[in-house]
């Protein structure tokens, strides 16, 4: 049977009980987001659905779908209006060493500048850029720093594949978790999202003024999105 993505996607209710157990347990467990354009990225392979431990809906409109048919979530996303400061808090107070890999050279060294001024205590131990050819030398170095967390900003589906990777090779226990463009925004600003825009939860409309990219997203795949998420889960139904 094909693996559901559904039934691994939780409510950002459950994170932090989530992200507690993971450092209980003796395994290295990942975790990541999806989005109305990361879903279909995720969905077309099995093995980064069964690969991820647990997925959380970064957007509104992919958790008013999800509602429509399958127990109620709620949003969680990786940056500063949502999980990635308490994330970054506790990671800070319970001394975990951290990795982070992603974005640009330019734009990594530029966001680990930005998160060790904002958490001065941040055990931040190793970091690069997010273009690997080779993950083995990567994993070999984090190993050898006895890394805890290992935060991962390549874009889907390249940061679910690092981490899908990565678990297969690592022999310590990390908590991977993927971050899409926190990085890459964190080097642009510090809280990249404008406090009003934060407030009537129009992070995407910011996005969209801000970057091209993302237009082309919104206004060319969203609305297929909504169409195939729709008749999808209606047929299933079925």
């Amino acid at each position: 049977m094909k693996p559901s993505l559904n039934r691994k996607i939780y409510s950002g209710h459950q994170f932090s009980e989530i992200r507690n157990n993971a450092f209980l347990q003796e395994k290295t467990i990942a975790i990541s987001f999806v989005n109305p354009f990361s879903y279909y990225e995720v969905q077309k392979s099995d093995s980064l659905i069964d690969g991820i431990d647990y997925y959380f809906s970064d957007g509104a409109l992919l958790c008013m779908l999800h509602n429509l048919f399958s127990p109620k979530i709620s949003r969680a996303s990786f940056d500063y209006s949502s999980i990635a400061k308490p994330f970054l808090e506790y990671v800070e107070q319970h001394n975990k060493r951290l990795a982070v890999i992603g974005a640009t050279s330019s734009e990594n060294a530029k966001a680990v500048e930005v998160l060790k001024k904002q958490y001065p205590n941040l055990n931040i131990v190793f970091n690069r850029d997010g273009y690997i050819d080779d993950i083995e030398p990567v994993v070999n170095q984090i190993e050898a720093l006895e890394v805890d967390v290992v935060l991962v900003g390549m874009g889907t589906p390249y940061q679910e594949k690092f981490c899908v990777e990565a678990k297969k090779k690592l022999t310590r226990p990390m908590l991977l978790i993927t971050c899409g463009g926190f990085l890459t925004q964190t080097s642009i600003k510090p809280d990249y999202y404008n406090p009003i825009i934060k407030k009537l939860g129009l992070r995407w409309l910011q996005r969209m003024i801000m970057h091209k990219h993302v237009r082309d997203r919104v206004i060319k795949q969203y609305p297929a999105f909504v169409i195939n998420y729709l008749t999808h889960m209606i047929f299933k139904k079925r």
